[in-house]
C-alpha cells in the first residue's frame, strides 16, 4: 500500500464509482438525486467485513443494478479502488489502536 496507490484509486473512483456511491462511499450520489436506486454504503458492515477479491469482483462483473467494469477499468486500477475504498472504510471506523503508539499524541480532541 502507497500513497501513489491510493491517489490512483482515488482518482478512479471519483470517476467511475463516486457517480453512484458518492464522494464518501455512503451511496448518495448524483444517480440517487435522478431517481436510480441507491446503492450499498461501503461503510455497512457487510461491505465493510467482504474480502478484497469480492469487491474486485463486483467492479469487474457487476452486482445487482451495477454493471460490469472490466472492460472499462483495467485490472491496476480496479484494484487501486479497492485499495482506495478500504481507506475510506477505515476514515470512518477506525479507532485509536489504528493510530501508531509514536503519532497518537499529534491527534486533536475535538469538543
Amino acid at each position: 500500500m502507497t500513497a501513489a496507490l491510493l491517489e490512483r484509486g482515488r482518482q478512479r473512483f471519483d470517476i467511475f464509482c463516486s457517480p453512484c456511491h458518492g464522494a464518501n462511499g455512503d451511496g448518495n450520489g448524483i444517480i440517487v438525486e435522478r431517481g436510480m436506486p441507491r446503492p450499498t454504503s461501503y461503510h455497512a458492515e457487510r461491505l465493510r467485513n467482504a474480502e478484497d477479491q469480492h469487491l474486485f469482483d463486483v467492479i469487474s462483473n457487476g452486482y445487482g443494478a451495477m454493471y460490469s467494469y472490466g472492460a472499462r477499468v483495467p485490472p491496476r486500477d480496479r484494484w487501486a479502488i479497492v485499495a482506495y475504498i478500504r481507506a475510506l472504510q477505515l476514515s470512518r471506523h477506525a479507532s485509536i489502536d489504528d493510530v501508531p503508539a509514536g503519532q497518537r499524541g499529534k491527534l486533536v480532541e475535538q469538543p
